[in-house]
């Protein structure tokens, strides 16, 4: 019976690694999505969980457990270089987004909603290269909590998400308790703030990436209990936020979506990134972890 189990698990790491492309149908401008499997990422980024597009090259880098080091790769998925900078911690790093002048890394994971030292790392674009470059620190607090006791992922004071819109960012709020998110405002300048809660939506789900066009939609990414992954629209104007539609994922086997990021416009269509975490299968008494994943997606 091991041996059999065994073989059921490779099977199903197999086919978890090798989705093949996939059109999913969608109402929401009469157009599809288009999902495509580039790579089983390296086993020094099984924790992907933020990617953003920068001179050609996309940057990545783990959560919690890694030093605080950004993985830069082509649009195959292969490491190109690292950095790890002296001037900050990764204590959650969850996400990372850019404007035209900084590149801006949110050590925000908060699964147990204990934390008080909630930071955005704010790192000049042109200092990339520099391991020892200046770094700006943006301390942020959530205004309706009271309570910084253990939460044991209940509790709506999580986050993985941000984006850059304007002279502003954005925190999208991962809310274990009702599975809803909130988007709070970041003032990109104080170094020490409240976040500006600005509206909420009950999602479904856990919301774990943000992304930003550049011009009038915000997509955001996630997956519910089951590990069924998803991606949300938003359309954007002069602040405003309007949730537009859910759309499931077509990855098979289902898979722990943690980052996206916008590359650029192709005719008709809306080219995006999107990566996956390590995870683990158990099946009797045989576990195993799959590969963390790379996909484009077309919208």
């Amino acid at each position: 019976m091991k041996k059999i189990a065994t073989i059921l698990l490779l099977f199903l790491i197999h086919v978890s690694c090798n989705t093949t492309k996939t059109s999913l149908s969608t109402t929401t401008k009469n157009r599809s999505i288009d999902l495509l499997h580039i790579k089983n990422l390296s086993n020094d980024i099984t924790e992907t969980s933020g990617l953003e597009f920068y001179k050609n090259l996309m940057i990545t880098h783990n959560d919690s457990g890694d030093l605080p080091t950004l993985y830069f790769l082509n649009e195959r998925g292969e490491i190109l270089k690292r950095k790890t900078y002296t001037n900050m911690s990764n204590v959650d790093w969850e996400d990372i987004t850019k404007d035209e002048e900084f590149l801006y890394i949110a050590d925000i994971g908060n699964n147990y909603g204990n934390r008080r030292d909630l930071v955005i790392y704010k790192i000049r674009l042109n200092d990339l290269d520099n391991e020892n470059a200046r770094v700006e620190k943006l301390m942020i607090n959530y205004p309706n909590q009271k309570s910084f006791k253990n939460g044991n992922q209940n509790h709506p004071y999580d986050a993985e998400s941000l984006v850059a819109i304007d002279n502003d960012l954005y925190v999208f709020s991962k809310d274990w308790k009702d599975q809803a998110t909130i988007i709070y405002k970041i003032d990109k300048n104080k170094t020490q703030q409240s976040a500006d809660e600005i509206t909420s939506y009950n999602v479904k789900g856990l919301i774990t990436g943000a992304t930003y066009n550049g011009t009038d939609t915000v997509m955001l990414c996630g997956y519910n209990s089951n590990l069924e992954p998803f991606i949300v629209l938003i359309d954007y104007k002069n602040g405003k936020f309007h949730f537009h539609e859910k759309i499931n994922i077509p990855i098979e086997n289902g898979a722990q979506v943690e980052a996206i990021t916008f590359l650029k416009n192709r005719k008709n269509q809306q080219i995006y990134y999107i990566s996956c975490e390590a995870v683990n299968i158990k099946l009797g008494e045989d576990e195993a972890k799959t590969a963390a994943q790379l996909y484009q997606l077309r919208y």
